[in-house]
């Protein structure tokens, strides 16, 4: 994937990465507590994946945005079958994918004209070290 020329690129990927391990982890680890009112946990899937989907479009180019938003959505299908799959605690469950697909489809209705916006985030950044 073609990425934007930036000096931070790897804070950018390393938070990135670090926002993939915490929704990795938050996805298998077995569930402590009473369990939340039915459904109440679908807002944190919405903002968990609007949040990355947002993060990656902010290092990759307007043509590029469609590969991360697949590979965002790769992701929360991958997480929902690794729980159905590989733990005791956890199920698998649509709702929860469609939860993932609207955070990832309100990113892109953000973002889909004002990707690689780290490039303004950085310039800003080097504007307030000149002064």
């Amino acid at each position: 994937m073609s990425l934007l020329q930036l000096r931070y690129r790897r804070a950018w990927a390393g938070s990135i990465w670090l926002l993939v391990l915490v929704i990795a982890a938050g996805s298998l680890v077995p569930e402590m507590g009473p369990a939340s009112v039915a459904g109440s946990d679908k807002i944190g899937h919405v903002v968990a994946y609007f949040t990355l989907a947002v993060l990656g479009s902010a290092v990759v180019t307007t043509t590029k945005l469609p590969w991360v938003m697949v590979r965002v959505m790769f992701l929360g299908l991958a997480m929902e079958a690794a729980q159905g799959l590989l733990t005791d605690t956890r199920m698998a469950d649509w709702s929860d994918v469609l939860a993932n697909a609207t955070g990832v489809f309100a990113a892109w209705w953000l973002v889909r004209r004002r990707a690689g916006w780290a490039m303004a985030v950085e310039a800003w950044l080097a504007g307030l070290r000149r002064h």
